[in-house]
């Protein structure tokens, strides 16, 4: 029956931290839409249907017309792609936390963010490049400011502090 247990924790604990990135980039796409919604009534409404039906040379034209209207909008989209990486990756380093009982320390978790933040800026690389293609100097400004927030995310929520031992924590 022990061993039972033990391969559930194991698998248990191997599981988590998966779990949690999923749930960080869920809740990455949340704030971003939030942060686009919140911009929303200060731009001319996005030409979604048009970009959906055109060709590639088509939606470059369509996002040139549309940022010379609406200067503000790729400054909105930046502000929102960075803000929703670091709100995924300040959870996700928040609720990821691996105890080692060799040691008896709580070691803050690094490839969780990693994968969110770089998940994130993939996307971005994707949604400014071929869905709605804004230019590669916007993207590569896109990516930096999503990498920053990022790391700022990870170092606000603790990653990189010092592994602390068990001893340090409230047990109620």
């Amino acid at each position: 029956m022990s061993t039972i247990k033990t391969v559930f924790k194991k698998i248990v604990t191997s599981v988590r931290p998966v779990l949690l990135s999923i749930l960080a980039i869920f809740l990455a796409g949340i704030f971003t839409t939030i942060f686009h919604l919140i911009f929303t009534p200060f731009l001319d409404p996005f030409p979604q249907e048009a970009l959906m039906s055109a060709d590639w040379a088509g939606k470059v034209a369509i996002m040139d017309a549309y940022m010379k209207t609406n200067p503000f909008a790729v400054y909105s989209a930046i502000i929102a792609h960075g803000m929703g990486a670091f709100a995924g990756v300040y959870f996700v380093t928040r609720s990821n936390l691996a105890y080692d009982r060799k040691n008896n320390i709580v070691r803050p978790q690094w490839i969780g963010p990693l994968i969110v933040a770089g998940f994130w800026m993939f996307m971005d690389i994707q949604n400014d490049l071929r869905d709605a293609p804004i230019g590669p100097a916007w993207t590569a400004l896109d990516v930096v400011v999503t990498a920053v927030l990022s790391f700022l995310a990870y170092l606000l929520a603790g990653g990189a502090r010092k592994a602390r031992t068990i001893d340090e924590f409230y047990k109620g």
